[in-house]
């Protein structure tokens, strides 16, 4: 499943690292708009974005997401992704996407212990500087389970339907794309199917090599050739699993959400950053970034 280009998504800011952790880490409107038009110059195709409260933590309010949102859409040509992970229900999940209407929005398909603390581990953090850091990442994470039942995500594909957005699918284990074939044996999703391997979290599949091997071939057994791939890992193994999924024929994503530190003890200066040490790996191996444009064109986007 070789690309004649690589298209290289920037997550910006996410929802499970925090500003203890870095200070590179965008959180403001501000922050946000600076950082993606930034990470987009250095060769970004698609920004995928979170939204955050002005101390940091994670908000789906519309107002926060209206803040950035419409600044990326307007000067820039970038394909805007929106996470849709926040939530009780499929509805309040999609209440800004439905509001913003991004070119993709994003949506989980498992349900899975996903483990905040191995994030703070990783990171090198011990001590936060918020409550709602303290609260997110001590003792009370250890009973979270992040919850993606088959109802919600079935309402959740059917209202992206309706309303002709685009969806990608983020599987954070082989068993997700079973999932993922269940769901979509039963509705009309536009083709291509995007999935996003999601790889490195505690209750997920490891970013090892083989392990991305055998949730390609297993992708693409199962969705065929219209298919579009995306590989990306956590913690500070996620430049190399970006790195495998570039030569291995998918497509990649790195960023501020996924890991802040370049190596151990060293935060990256921004998402740009991490985009610019893409292009560097990628010039070593002669892969080609895709444009927005040819990202478009590539994932049948108008």
């Amino acid at each position: 499943m070789a690309n004649s280009k690589t298209i290289v998504t920037c997550a910006i800011t996410g929802a499970s690292l925090t500003p203890s952790m870095s200070r590179a880490l965008p959180v403001t409107g501000e922050e946000m708009r600076t950082q993606s038009v930034d990470a987009i110059k250095a060769g970004a195709a698609i920004v995928h974005l979170h939204a955050r409260e002005p101390d940091g933590q994670p908000t789906n309010a519309i107002s926060a997401w209206r803040e950035f949102v419409p600044y990326i859409r307007e000067n820039t040509d970038a394909i805007i992704n929106m996470s849709a992970s926040m939530g009780s229900t499929a509805e309040s999940r999609l209440e800004a996407v439905l509001d913003l209407r991004p070119d993709i929005a994003t949506v989980i398909v498992g349900s899975m212990n996903y483990g905040l603390f191995r994030k703070a581990e990783n990171q090198g953090v011990s001590k936060f500087e918020t409550e709602w850091e303290r609260d997110a990442f001590g003792p009370k994470s250890y009973d979270i389970v992040t919850s993606n039942s088959f109802a919600k995500i079935a309402r959740m594909i059917d209202i992206l339907i309706d309303n002709g957005i685009a969806m990608e699918f983020e599987c954070y284990d082989v068993g997700h794309l079973y999932i993922l074939e269940r769901h979509l044996s039963t509705k009309n999703v536009k083709k291509p199917i995007i999935v996003q391997f999601l790889t490195g979290i505690l209750g997920g599949i490891p970013s090892d090599i083989d392990h991305l091997l055998h949730m390609k071939r297993t992708a693409e057994r199962l969705f065929g050739d219209e298919l579009i791939l995306f590989t990306h890992g956590t913690g500070t193994g996620n430049i190399r699993a970006a790195s495998y999924g570039a030569l291995m024929g998918t497509h990649i994503r790195v960023g501020q959400e996924d890991n802040l530190f370049e190596f151990p003890g060293v935060p990256f200066a921004s998402n740009a950053a991490q985009i610019e040490k893409m292009g560097r790996i990628f010039k070593e191996f002669g892969i080609e970034m895709a444009t927005p444009a040819e990202a478009r064109q590539i994932m049948h986007l108008q």
